[in-house]
């Protein structure tokens, strides 16, 4: 495990620092997965999890995305985290908190370690001055100390950094799947009588279907129905409105939760009702969140796609399916039982499917048909996206083309290292130079 963990963070730090992100990432993560097997045979569980984690983790050789990029690192850590201590809150701090064994894997100094720092200091200013004499003394001998790759000044506090993250990372990782963190025992001191919380659910049931009969209308009313609605366009009526209704799906996911934490069920009728009332609960709460989708697809047609409405649009249908999981978990034991694992396994899936997608990719292709469709079009807003949208961009026309794609072909002509190595950028390079900006 040592050997692996250090392995990753001077690869880490060699390669990442100062670079666009690409291969190399991929091959960092791989070498932190091959501490933490070394340190304990994984199961099935950390097999699965681990797997998807690295599955994220590539992602930053194929998307040139640094925001879906940046997402799947951070789930590669969650899921990396879950494999190795389990599917509980306290996970994603699981492999700090067994950082306190440290020293139990830290090797004693072998015997002549003082002198050889000592000698390795001594010779590095001895070679200081005579490589100094000999590289100008011959043009040859410069080049091909030129050429060989050495970190400058200002790069050293990063690179630092980046190998002390990283081997952190690694043997947390390890030491905490040799003995995982368990999840935390929350304790209760007093749950919710029977009358405290059927009042407040039925309440809230209540206030929910009043809302989705008022919705209903407005699905099946149509264009009429919603201009005659106090005058509104649709673009206006799904503006107003639909960060609230997903605000209210993430809060009833919480209601949920607490309820079925501390409401008290003293009988069966008790255990029945309270699964009746939170069941729905979130039948009503998936309505309510097929009515904020649908105004927000409204807003889309009207002024395009963008990453912040993709990314509404993506958790939207995200806290519909956990949802749609959590009351089927309600009636259905064996669900239950394993519902922590199948969210973050389902949640793992859904990332997986959304940078498939091709986020970048994806909005400028509905701006190319939303341009195509009305005339309209951002050049501003498209010049911005990553090089995943530049297969797309190339169909715009000569002018439009040349304008969005300024940006990308500023960026794509600079020389990257291999590290850095991107299906995206690949592709994108070759599409620049097969249509070219002007045509």
């Amino acid at each position: 495990m040592r050997v692996s963990a250090l392995a990753a963070a001077l690869v880490a730090a060699a390669l990442l620092p100062g670079e666009r992100l690409g291969i190399g990432v991929l091959l960092v993560a791989l070498l932190v997965a091959t501490a933490t097997v070394a340190a304990v045979r994984p199961g099935a569980r950390a097999v699965g999890f681990g797997a998807a984690a690295l599955a994220l983790a590539a992602f930053a050789a194929v998307q040139d995305a640094g925001w879906v990029v940046a997402l799947d690192l951070g789930a590669a850590w969650l899921l990396g985290s879950v494999a190795v201590t389990g599917p509980s809150i306290a996970a994603p701090l699981g492999p700090f908190l067994r950082l306190r064994e440290l020293p139990a894997v830290i090797p004693p100094a072998p015997r002549g370690l003082v002198p050889a720092m000592r000698g390795a200091v001594l010779g590095g200013f001895l070679i200081v001055p005579f490589a100094a004499l000999l590289l100008t003394a011959d043009a040859a001998f410069a080049e091909v100390g030129r050429s060989i790759p050495l970190p400058t000044a200002t790069s050293l506090p990063g690179r630092v950094l980046v190998f002390a993250g990283i081997l952190v990372a690694a043997i947390g990782l390890g030491l905490a799947a040799r003995r995982p963190v368990g999840a935390p025992a929350w304790g209760i001191a007093r749950r919710l009588h029977p009358v405290e919380w059927a009042i407040p659910l039925v309440l809230l049931n209540l206030l929910f279907l009043a809302f989705v009969i008022v919705q209903l209308a407005v699905l099946f009313g149509g264009h009429d129905h919603v201009l005659e609605t106090a005058g509104l366009t649709y673009a206006e009526y799904a503006r107003n409105g639909f960060w609230q209704l997903l605000a209210t799906g993430a809060l009833t996911l919480g209601v949920v939760a607490a309820a079925a934490s501390l409401a008290d069920v003293p009988r069966r009728a008790h255990d029945l009702l309270l699964r009746l009332l939170l069941g729905a609960l979130c039948a009503l709460t998936v309505v309510v969140l097929i009515s904020a989708l649908h105004r927000l697809r409204l807003y889309e047609d009207a002024f395009g796609l963008t990453r912040l409405r993709l990314v509404a649009e993506a958790s939207g249908l995200w806290l519909g399916a956990v949802f749609g999981l959590v009351l089927v978990a309600g009636f259905e034991r064996r669900v239950r039982r394993h519902l922590p694992s199948l969210l973050v396994g389902g949640t793992a899936a859904a990332l997986l499917a959304f940078s498939l997608l091709n986020p970048d990719g994806l909005v400028a292709h509905r701006n190319v048909e939303h341009w195509r469709e009305t005339g309209r079009i951002d050049v501003s807003y498209l010049r911005s996206l990553s090089a995943d949208a530049v297969p797309a961009l190339a169909e715009l026309p000569p002018r439009l083309r040349r304008q969005s794609l300024s940006l990308q072909l500023e960026a794509l002509t600079r020389d990257e290292p291999w590290s850095s190595a991107n299906l995206a950028r690949r592709r994108a390079r070759a599409i620049l130079v097969s249509v070219g900006t002007g045509g």
